[in-house]
């Protein structure tokens, strides 16, 4: 009789095993007198026939046969099962194997392998619940975000409807307390600097100690503003610029031409004239020159 709260335990010779598909066992081929050829065949219940769920039981110290017991509770003696090939099996699948009889295993002794996989039926299957397990994934991070970002708003939105409440809470408290209000600091504009002292300009510093404005340079650097590049045995008009008179002439131009449309500055002019022009347009030599006819020379003439 087997006992059903036996648990497995060779250590002390009691082996169970329950097994799920159908439990082979091995006889030997009587067609085969010459060379010994093993044959694999299932173990059934001999009353209900069946050969799946099978539980096996063998006790060394007790019984020399293996006990079977089906799904439907019928229990029999299986004489056709070696005892020493369900040891050996079971040492192979739970404890340190026992090489020498690894041929049983080859033979097909024991329980059947799990049949081969369908690459057509389980790959598209697999590949859907993969896709569903992503998919929900997915689905669970949009929805975290929404409801992190909804709850920043209505937590924003809450501030600002009860901050006149608050305010009112803040007031009393103080007024209680006989803590004098302090007036709110000016709130800053995000990014921008608290206002400061505003720092006068260069030229007002230097109008307020009587310093001199710092002079220009010429605008010419060939000839600095005299037309003329004059040396040593040599006395050549400069081509960079169009000296004094030129620049005279066109300060009276503009001069002309702001008269005639009443005091506005024509289109394509200038606003203010140069240095050497103004100086040209009020009678006086410009920067540089030494006389007024120092432009002037007798090739000129």
């Amino acid at each position: 009789m087997i006992d059903p709260s036996r648990t497995h335990n060779p250590d002390v010779g009691y082996y169970r095993i329950t097994a799920e598909r159908r439990f082979n066992y091995l006889q030997r081929d009587p067609d085969h007198t010459i060379r010994v050829v093993w044959q694999a065949l299932p173990v059934a219940c001999p009353m209900c026939g069946a050969d799946t769920g099978l539980t096996l039981v063998l006790e060394r110290s007790a019984q020399p046969v293996v006990e079977v017991l089906c799904p439907a509770r019928h229990e029999w003696s299986e004489h056709l099962i070696d005892p020493g090939h369900f040891t050996a099996w079971a040492d192979m699948r739970w404890t340190t194997p026992n090489w020498d009889m690894f041929w049983i295993v080859e033979a097909g002794f024991g329980e059947e392998p799990l049949p081969p996989i369908d690459l057509v039926e389980e790959v598209p299957k697999a590949a859907r619940i993969v896709t569903k397990i992503l998919v929900r994934e997915a689905k669970k991070r949009v929805r975290r975000q929404v409801r992190r970002r909804v709850r920043k708003v209505k937590k924003k939105a809450l501030n600002v409807a009860y901050s006149p409440v608050a305010a009112l809470i803040r007031t009393a408290w103080a007024m209680q307390a006989g803590v004098p209000q302090e007036e709110p600091a000016p709130a800053e504009e995000k990014g921008k600097q608290a206002p400061g002292p505003k720092i006068p300009s260069l030229a007002k510093y230097r109008a307020a100690y009587g310093m001199p404005a710092p002079a220009k340079g010429p605008a010419c650097l060939v000839c600095e503003d005299k037309g003329r590049i004059v040396a040593p045995g040599l006395d050549i008009r400069c081509t960079e610029c169009e000296g004094p008179a030129a620049a005279a002439l066109a300060a009276a131009e503009r001069k002309a031409a702001r008269a005639r449309a009443g005091g506005r500055t024509p289109a394509g002019s200038k606003a203010r004239p140069g240095r050497e022009e103004a100086a040209a347009g009020a009678g006086r030599p410009a920067a540089g020159n030494s006389r007024p006819d120092s432009g002037l020379t007798r090739s000129d003439a």
